[in-house]
């Protein structure tokens, strides 16, 4: 017999704010949709956050980050909205990449969140942390516990 815990308050309220970012994403996408243009702006800066989340090196990811600028310039003329960071949109590009540090970091000091809310609280994608979190697994510096989407992430 399992026991079920229940879930705090604040755990309640970070999933609700999940689920509303997610709502916001989708009235993006279908904005972005119906031009062209900003389709393939959006296509792009997928591109560029997948190029900046595998690369180690650093004048690349500044070349990367300053191209991704750019294009983010463009999305915002056209009106569709930026993160509070300022850097990344919210539909074509849920976040950005996630530095190493910032995800090694982030997990000592949550430990045992799932992926979801782990993106969810760094303002990107779960699919843009996978392969840095599975090069911090392979490295030792995270461990886990549980599988797929139940998948719990502790410093090791």
């Amino acid at each position: 017999m399992t026991t079920k815990t229940r879930r705090t308050e604040e755990q309640l309220i970070a999933e609700l704010e999940a689920k509303i970012a997610a709502l916001k994403n989708r009235a993006e996408a279908k904005k972005v949709k119906k031009d062209p243009a900003l389709k393939y702006v959006s296509a792009a800066m997928r591109s560029l956050d997948k190029a900046m989340a595998e690369t180690e090196d650093k004048a690349m990811r500044k070349a990367l980050e300053e191209a991704r600028g750019t294009l983010s310039a463009c999305l915002s003329l056209n009106g569709v909205t930026l993160t509070p960071k300022g850097s990344s949109v919210k539909r074509g590009v849920r976040g950005g990449a996630v530095d190493r540090d910032t995800l090694l970091d982030y997990v000592r000091k949550h430990p045992g969140q799932r992926g979801e809310e782990i993106s969810a609280a760094l303002g990107t994608d779960s699919k843009l942390i996978r392969p840095v979190m599975k090069r911090l697994i392979e490295e030792g510096a995270v461990a886990t516990r549980g599988e797929r989407r139940g998948m719990q992430y502790s410093p090791a």
